[in-house]
């Protein structure tokens, strides 16, 4: 018979929750992040993107979009 005298389920179902409320957290954070970073680019179209070059725009059917730059490659 085994008698858990240290408790060791206790420090199993501990670690078990953080990590669970821990994945949790960062998935909200991550999709938070997202939204909000959408909403930042969404509030910078409405206000006409004042003070930046033409060059950094590209018209998508009378939609004036903004160009993304990741290193020496465009993305549109």
């Amino acid at each position: 018979m085994y008698y858990d005298t240290e408790f060791n389920y206790r420090k199993d179902r501990d670690f078990w929750l953080k990590f669970i409320l821990g994945m949790a957290f960062v998935s909200y954070a991550w999709k938070k992040w997202q939204v909000e970073s959408d909403r930042v680019r969404m509030t910078a179209r409405l206000e006409g993107y004042k003070n930046m070059p033409g060059h950094h725009f590209h018209n998508r059917g009378g939609v004036v979009v903004l160009k993304d730059f990741v290193g020496f490659e465009r993305y549109y």
